[in-house]
């Protein structure tokens, strides 16, 4: 280990959240931690998101992965589409945690009165988001 603490690993790497970026999809607040881009990933993509009472993201799917969800603080309404076609609701709160399977059509919205804050994980380095249309 060098002397400042960092490994002399260059594929190992502490990313700061203050360093990272927001990006914004519908009223959700996602920093990207790690993924392909950023922090040197290869097989995972991470990320931390908020957001506030009343907000949601848009209903979209990735293609290319499956997601994990983990509830860190709030209540928030998930709705994912299921094998049968139908878009099924979950009632999540602090500590609960979800999968969502590649493909299936998915949206968070938060309904509790306040900021939903979760983790997220993709099982590739290079998640893909398709965006559905909100009038389907």
């Amino acid at each position: 280990m060098a002397e400042d603490g960092e490994s002399k690993q260059e594929h190992l790497t502490v990313v700061k959240k203050k360093d990272v970026t927001p990006r914004y999809t519908g009223d959700a607040c996602i920093h990207w931690v790690i993924g392909k881009d950023s922090g040197g990933a290869r097989e995972l993509t991470m990320g931390c998101t908020t957001i506030k009472p009343g907000g949601k993201n848009p209903l979209h799917i990735h293609p290319n992965c499956e997601e994990i969800l983990h509830l860190l603080e709030g209540e928030v309404e998930h709705i994912v589409e299921g094998d049968d076609g139908e878009l099924h609701h979950f009632r999540m709160e602090d500590g609960d945690s979800i999968v969502v399977p590649r493909g299936k059509k998915h949206q968070a919205i938060n309904v509790g009165l306040k900021d939903a804050r979760w983790i997220v994980t993709f099982s590739s380095a290079d998640r893909q988001t398709i965006i559905c249309d909100s009038n389907k």
